[in-house]
């Protein structure tokens, strides 16, 4: 039986809250009682009335482009003048597929910026916070099944997140001494988005896709959310600069190139 106050002494910000694994992410910790601040790109009216739809507790939402500097501190100012967040699930991303060589630099940059320079900087705001306040903070960074075993074709992001899971130790080695904590979760292909269209729309993707996962099946975004919920639960109090691995077996050797 779901205990549904597991988490009620937490205040969660989450980032990228409105993707097709957000809404899952914060249906999930709203269930468990947590009270949370859902951060994501859509204006400030589109934002409320999905939430409004998804008929959530204790949620409110807040309209930021993390790669803004400005919105970042506008961001920060917001939380501050309420009770600041103890907790924070970084899921905001990009991808953009095609051969490296092929790629504009633009869409490099943006991948980069979105994906590993704007956690960055979120995460250095929240720990000058959390060190002020004396608060035991605890990041989730959210990466790909990638960050161990390249993917073809999505290579900016592939360094994107193999960078994250860099901050996410670095972190978690330099502030453990004043009780913050920081661990990285690893999903494989998550039955969302692009992957999810292809999956039903192409056969060769499907094909694929099946034979990189030994498990056969994509991911499905509840269980991503499961994996998030234990990270900021207090059965993880111990954890600190892991990797949760939860990719259906992808990562567990390599493809040849022509299966791929």
């Amino acid at each position: 039986m779901r205990n549904t106050e597991a988490l009620s002494f937490k205040r969660i910000a989450v980032t990228g809250a409105l993707g097709g694994i957000g809404k899952e992410v914060i249906a999930e910790l709203s269930a468990l009682g947590a009270q949370i601040v859902a951060i994501d790109l859509l204006p400030q009216a589109a934002g409320e009335k999905i939430l409004s739809e998804l008929q959530l507790k204790n949620v409110q939402y807040m309209c930021t482009d993390l790669t803004s500097e400005e919105e970042t501190r506008k961001l920060i100012a917001q939380l501050e003048s309420e009770t600041f967040p103890d907790a924070l699930v970084a899921l905001a991303g990009v991808v953009v597929s095609g051969n490296l060589a092929e790629q504009n630099t633009s869409d490099i940059k943006k991948v980069i910026d979105v994906n590993l320079t704007s956690q960055i900087i979120l995460s250095q705001n929240f720990l000058q916070k959390w060190i002020t306040k004396k608060i035991n903070g605890n990041i989730v960074f959210v990466s790909s099944w990638v960050d161990h075993v390249p993917w073809p074709g999505i290579t900016p992001y592939t360094a994107s997140k193999a960078g994250l899971v860099a901050l996410c130790r670095g972190i978690a080695r330099e502030y453990a001494t004043q009780g913050i904590r920081a661990n990285i979760i690893s999903p494989g292909i998550v039955d969302v988005g692009m992957a999810a269209k292809q999956w039903r729309e192409e056969d060769d993707y499907r094909a694929r896709a099946q034979r990189a996962i030994p498990l056969g099946r994509l991911q499905q975004p509840q269980e991503v959310a499961g994996a998030i919920t234990f990270l900021l639960s207090p059965a993880a109090e111990y954890m600190t600069g892991s990797n949760l691995l939860i990719d259906g077996g992808a990562s567990l050797y390599p493809m040849d190139p022509e299966e791929i």
